[in-house]
């Protein structure tokens, strides 16, 4: 029982509660071992994409937050179902998922990838006998230098999400180092 108990607690430390996928801990912590294979084994490149439901917060307001969890739930299952075994897809926070490609190299596989991720999400969801579309802001980076590290290509992926809400969202944006200026352009700012 006490056993049981143990498990339970270290499975929850690394799970997201609503979805029982891994949480960014998990995630950081599997790219970490990844990258670190990476740098010996050529075939092995792994692709990070951040997923950022846009506007997500009206559906909460509208129809209520067991509304959207029900809706995130349905989310994670259809990026779920995009899966290879090598991949892996988190629940990072509130609406924003990230995914680990390991099972695509080449980029126009990859891009068909963020394609039907996209797709995913743009799929309307029934709910309570009504349609609801939803979009999303997908940033992502392929992982290409021996120095660069998990935290480095979660952040970069995270930038060009960022992005791709500032262009409006409902859009992939793949990594760019500029975005990186952009981003401190901004922290400048708020900080003056």
């Amino acid at each position: 029982e006490q056993k049981k108990s143990e498990e339970r607690l270290l499975h929850d430390a690394v799970h997201d509660n609503l979805t029982g996928l891994p949480n960014r801990e998990l995630l950081m912590n599997r790219l970490e071992a990844i990258i670190s294979i990476a740098r010996t084994e050529e075939k092995v490149r792994p692709t990070v994409f951040v997923i950022d439901i846009d506007r997500f917060k009206q559906v909460n307001d509208g129809l209520g937050i067991s509304a959207g969890d029900t809706i995130l739930l349905t989310i994670a299952r259809r990026l779920h179902r995009l899966l290879k075994p090598k991949d892996s897809l988190s629940r990072f926070a509130g609406d924003q998922f990230a995914l680990m490609l390991l099972s695509e190299q080449d980029p126009a596989r990859i891009a068909a990838v963020a394609d039907a991720i996209k797709h995913a999400i743009n799929n309307p969801i029934t709910f309570a006998k009504r349609e609801i579309v939803l979009t999303a802001s997908i940033g992502l980076i392929t992982w290409n230098s021996p120095q660069m590290s998990a935290e480095d290509m979660v952040k970069d992926a995270e930038l060009a999400m960022h992005q791709a809400k500032r262009f409006g969202g409902d859009r992939i944006e793949p990594f760019r180092p500029a975005f990186r200026t952009v981003g401190t352009d901004r922290l400048q700012f708020e900080s003056d």
